[in-house]
């Protein structure tokens, strides 16, 4: 016994040497890259000496970077808006992201600062901060190519070269698939995205909003403006007559525009976008925030325009602040028509809705009704729906599928089949409803018709025949007593 507990305290020994050896090796291994010197996007030569402890994040683009980079624990304040990832929002907050004020991010005793740079060279407020002797690294990107650039500067800055180039290869991967599959594109439609309304603000050229445009298969109907961001007219943009409008909205409704609201404008109605119904909501984080989830941004955008080359699908990405509040509506003509409504969300985040007529085998002895509807969020802890999917009579008839079995299933990818949903069923409003508490891929399936000998006889009718058999009989009976 005495030798079994020697042993015993000898591997816990070297367990424990062996680790904090790791350990030792891994912040030798991040030291080693220091001191290092980069240039940030305002041409600013910036030397850091170690890996930063104490960093502060002004506007939302760096938080999420930073984040992205796992240096949550290094993040000792953020601006006000920065509200993704959830962890944000706890973080000391900077109160103007504008003209941040140097002594209030000095009060953070902060090593590094990350901040983005409204005017470009020269800009004083990056030269106030720095000016108490505090690392600033200025970003201001003005494409796709300069945005993964930044996450490599922020990884090589902070000591997190392999996380920076790591995400920066996916990003770019993700945009290489998509530009292949638009590159052939001959119908190109034309596109406003609105961020802001009135006057009408929209992305003009030289900005990443107008690359993602392009890289998505479509023309900027704004293209050719003479700036970036433009404040335009009513007049112009129903000139303009885009195929597309795109409609970005913030979770505090700053900017929050449907078609049914763009069809009050006067003189919208004539826009080929109102006319045809073209005209789709998107999470303004996922556009105007250049950061990791631009891409999320892109992939919306090129399934709205051209969803023949990404799969029958169409796809929502809304805020889920937004859904506590009201209900989306996904319909896809032909395939699924859809209500969601969030029920509970611990976090401000992105909710994308995507059908597809590809998924899954279904089970044996079910049957498929509609198509497949898959949801993803890109803050899924806590996250409860409301799914409603609708169905009709005529569909369930021609799959011989019976009403009353019907339920909404969910993919268990762990377990390798469909698992069904708590679901009830309206039959006036031809619709089946679930609380949804998890994410994954959902369909709505029921079971096939009995045949009509195994069906279920109500009582009334057993009883009427049987009144109706006894009458037959009475009458037989009467009839051969007379005979004789």
């Amino acid at each position: 016994m005495e030798m079994k507990k020697a042993t015993l305290i000898y591997l816990s020994i070297i367990l424990t040497v062996a680790v904090g050896v790791l350990k030792l090796g891994m912040i030798e291994r991040a030291d080693a890259s220091f001191p290092v010197t980069v240039t940030d996007d305002i041409g600013r030569t910036v030397s850091i000496a170690g890996p930063p402890q104490r960093i502060v994040c002004i506007v939302p683009s760096t938080t999420e970077i930073a984040y992205a980079l796992d240096l949550g624990d290094k993040i000792v304040g953020v601006d006000i808006y920065s509200d993704y990832p959830p962890e944000a929002i706890s973080k000391q907050r900077i109160s103007d992201i504008y003209t941040p004020n140097p002594e209030e991010v000095a009060a953070l005793n902060p090593d590094l600062v990350l901040m983005y740079s409204f005017f470009g060279p020269g800009d004083p407020n990056v030269d106030a901060i720095e000016n108490l002797g505090i690392n600033v690294i200025a970003l201001k990107p003005t494409n796709l190519s300069d945005i993964i650039s930044d996450i490599r500067l922020v990884g090589k800055a902070t000591g997190k070269i392999e996380e920076a180039e790591t995400l920066a290869s996916q990003l770019n991967e993700t945009i290489i698939q998509i530009r292949d599959k638009t590159s052939n594109v001959t119908d190109k439609p034309s596109v406003y995205i609105e961020f802001w309304y009135p006057p009408p603000w929209t992305f003009g050229p030289n900005t990443w909003g107008d690359e993602i445009i392009k890289v998505a298969g479509g023309i900027n109907a704004f293209g050719d403006a003479p700036t970036d961001y433009i404040q335009t007219t009513d007049e112009d943009v129903i000139a303009r007559n885009p195929d597309v409008i795109i409609s970005l909205y913030g979770a505090q409704h700053l900017h929050f525009t449907t078609l049914e609201e763009m069809k009050q404008r006067h003189g919208w109605t004539s826009i080929k976008a109102v006319q045809n119904g073209k005209v789709y909501l998107l999470d303004e984080n996922l556009m105007v925030r250049p950061g990791p989830r631009i891409v999320m941004g892109l992939e919306a955008v090129a399934r709205f325009l051209h969803p023949e080359l990404f799969g029958t699908s169409n796809i929502l990405a809304l805020n889920t602040t937004i859904l506590k509040t009201s209900t989306q509506t996904l319909n896809v003509a032909g395939l699924v028509k859809a209500d969601i409504t969030v029920f509970k969300a611990t976090g401000n985040g992105t909710l994308i809705a995507a059908v597809t007529s590809d998924g899954p085998a279904v089970s044996a002895g079910l049957k498929l009704v509609g198509s497949y509807l898959e949801l993803e969020c890109s803050t899924p802890e806590g996250l409860v729906l409301v799914l409603r999917i609708y169905y009709s009579e005529s569909e369930l008839a021609s799959l011989g599928v019976d009403e009353g079995s019907l339920k909404i299933y969910y993919w268990n990818s762990e377990e390798e089949k469909w698992l069904p949903l708590i679901s009830s069923v309206n039959k006036d409003a031809n619709y089946v409803e679930a609380f949804v508490p998890h994410l994954a891929c959902f369909a709505l399936m029921g079971e096939s018709q009995p045949p009509l000998w195994s069906a279920p006889v109500p009582l009334w009718l057993v009883i009427i025949a049987i009144a109706v058999i006894s009458a037959i009989t009475c009458i037989i009976v009467y009839a051969a007593s007379r005979k004789r």
